[in-house]
């Protein structure tokens, strides 16, 4: 397959990105991590990391999310939530549009039971019209 950071060919075994790739995302959670530690760091938030360490907010994110960057020491440190972009600690959801989905699940948990129920009443219909053809 194709490495979806450098776009180069290679043959996908366990990783989803092509070694050189796996080496250079190992090399940026170095300096990430050594970069936090620091205990002057500790104030820092994604794009003060990002900054000084040359690596993007978004593979930071990922840092976060793997559970490979722990960011519980340092607290400015936030990611944006995958749907609106509010500033999160934790998950990948802020609890508005945790909210709105589970309100969507809701919705559709909704529609396929008033389907079901139409497809029931349906079939009941059908079936008393077929008795009642058989009758006369």
């Amino acid at each position: 397959m194709n490495c979806p950071r450098c776009k180069k060919l290679f043959r996908k075994v366990r990783q989803n990105v092509c070694p050189n790739c796996v080496k250079e995302i190992d090399r940026e959670y170095e300096k990430c991590y050594k970069f936090m530690r620091k205990k002057e760091n500790r104030a820092c938030n994604v794009r003060d990391l990002s900054e000084a360490t040359d690596v993007s907010v978004n593979q930071i994110t990922m840092f976060i999310l793997e559970g490979r960057l722990s960011i519980d020491n340092n607290p400015n440190m936030s990611y944006p939530c995958r749907s609106c972009g509010e500033p999160l600690r934790s998950g990948s959801l802020c609890d508005h549009c945790m909210g709105n989905l589970k309100k969507i699940a809701g919705y559709m948990k909704e529609d396929e039971q008033k389907r079901g129920e139409k497809e029931a009443q349906e079939k009941r219909e059908r079936s008393a019209l077929y008795r009642s053809g058989r009758d006369q």
